[in-house]
């Protein structure tokens, strides 16, 4: 069999690197495939012996994607090609199946024009529906495909995603040179802390943080918090809301960090707190579920399915239910252990992904 497969849109981002481990494991898994892969930028990972890497230069959502890309899939004669999204030449006429991760940007993307949103929202429609076959990755998505787009039901199938082996990150971590050092003083962190690691996209809510924490200590529960995301940093609305409510000095921002010492500080934090308004699969979880480190959550559907009754709860909306929350949390003494995710870990595989994929595909 030839499968094709379109990842320009691969930067160093997180979630092109797990779509690039999805991928790898997939063509490992079916060698007596052979692979074209189209990409903006040379990924070494996928350089083996049935895989030919054709870079094209060719940008998301440009005019070029639409007339010099068609002509290049035209003249490769593909005939089974995987986007992932719904970046393709909206002319392409060949069997295709298309891998949606979410539907954010619908809800989320600041637009420039109203023009704007319409030419993304038609592509997206248009591309969608002449999809072979759509791959999502939870059964939210599955539904909104299905209201927002009148996608026909039996054309959507759910893989589940999956989260890093714990023996990578253990491995790597390990390979490091250990560091004989108190944590705390190497970043100058003064008291407990909780950890915050999601990005800096408007949907993650992670604002009402420094509210949360603000009356935490109020509440003389003497703990500060840590971002560990580069960009948040820059944040300015986040900046202002900080010096606003003067916790300057109880919030850290840490750019950088090495993986070793990143070890160090999940596991000398109390926990990390996740407040997303919107998480199709939480696959940002997984540094904290392979340290085991304990997750205080928003409750959403999607995470609530994957954890059950693992992780402590609370309403992304509402400062006073997230307060709540992390006050009970830090009173309880039952939550000063460690939790264990190892059953989470072994059935949310990389493996797993690839194997659900070829079912899809035959």
């Amino acid at each position: 069999m030839k499968i094709w497969i379109d990842l320009r849109f691969v930067t160093d981002e997180l979630y092109s690197r797990f779509a690039i481990q999805l991928i790898k494991t997939f063509i490992l898994q079916n060698k007596d495939n052979d692979y074209t892969i189209y990409v903006n930028n040379f990924i070494d990972e996928l350089n083996t012996e049935n895989c030919n890497i054709k870079k094209v230069n060719i940008r998301n959502w440009s005019l070029n994607e639409q007339f010099e890309l068609l002509k290049i899939f035209k003249k490769d004669e593909n005939n089974l090609m995987i986007f992932f999204n719904n970046f393709k030449p909206i002319n392409y006429k060949w069997e295709y199946i298309t891998i949606i991760s979410w539907l954010k940007d619908i809800y989320y993307m600041n637009f420039s024009s109203y023009i704007e949103k319409y030419k993304y929202l038609f592509l997206m429609n248009k591309n969608l529906k002449k999809s072979h076959k759509i791959v999502c990755l939870d059964q939210n998505t599955k539904n909104e495909l299905i209201e927002k787009f009148d996608i026909k039901e039996s054309n959507i199938y759910i893989i589940n995603w999956f989260f890093p082996e714990s023996e990578q990150i253990i491995k790597t971590t390990n390979n490091l040179e250990e560091i004989n050092i108190n944590i705390r003083t190497k970043y100058s962190i003064n008291n407990d802390f909780l950890i915050y690691s999601w990005g800096d996209s408007i949907e993650k809510n992670y604002e009402k943080l420094v509210l949360v924490l603000k009356r935490i200590r109020e509440n003389w529960h003497n703990i500060d918090l840590v971002f560990l995301w580069n960009n948040i940093s820059t944040n300015i609305n986040l900046r202002n809301i900080i010096l606003e409510n003067k916790m300057e000095k109880n919030i850290y921002f840490l750019w950088d960090v090495w993986l070793n010492h990143k070890k160090y500080l999940y596991e000398e934090s109390l926990w990390v707190i996740f407040p997303s308004f919107y998480e199709p699969f939480p696959f940002r979880l997984s540094e904290p579920i392979y340290f085991n480190k304990n997750i205080i959550s928003s409750d959403l559907k999607n995470i609530r399915n994957i954890f059950w009754d693992k992780l402590t709860y609370f309403s992304p909306i509402s400062v006073n239910s997230i307060f709540e929350n992390t006050k009970k949390y830090l009173e309880d003494q039952k939550y000063k252990k460690n939790q264990d995710y190892e059953e989470i870990k072994n059935k949310y595989t990389k493996e797993n992904s690839a194997k659900d994929l070829l079912e899809i595909i035959k």
